[in-house]
């Protein structure tokens, strides 16, 4: 994971996204995968009233060995972001086009707990 931004404001960052993953815990259903189109109003809503936005990039590799999702995550009020890449290899690039939508939501997800983490155990993270 790498942040970029007002390095004064990360601390309140990863604070607040800390919070919002047990928000997330607590609203998405265990089955979310179930109703994909419900949970990810739900994910929107939560990181609309916290003024976070993600932005999602999918790139195939011209061999089209791999698949890289980037996955980020800004604070507009914090100036902030957070970001991370999910490379996924062949024999599970099937799998991707498949579920693609799913494939989504868990890169956001795992951004957010990636960001929890670094959180709750002052783990060190790349600084740009």
């Amino acid at each position: 994971m790498k942040l970029t931004g007002k390095k004064e404001n990360f601390d309140e960052f990863l604070f607040k996204v800390d919070e919002l993953g047990y928000a997330i815990n607590d609203l998405l259903p265990a089955s979310w995968t179930l109703n994909l189109s419900e949970s990810t109003n739900k994910l929107s809503e939560l990181l609309s009233d916290s003024h976070l936005k993600i932005k999602q990039k999918t790139v195939t590799s011209t061999d089209s060995v791999a698949i890289q999702i980037k996955t980020s995550l800004q604070d507009t009020e914090l100036q902030v972001s957070a970001s991370s890449v999910v490379t996924l290899e062949s024999e599970n690039q099937l799998e991707y086009v498949l579920n693609w939508w799913q494939w989504q939501i868990n890169c956001q997800l795992a951004l957010i707990a990636e960001i929890s983490n670094v959180f709750e155990t002052t783990e060190e993270y790349e600084v740009s």
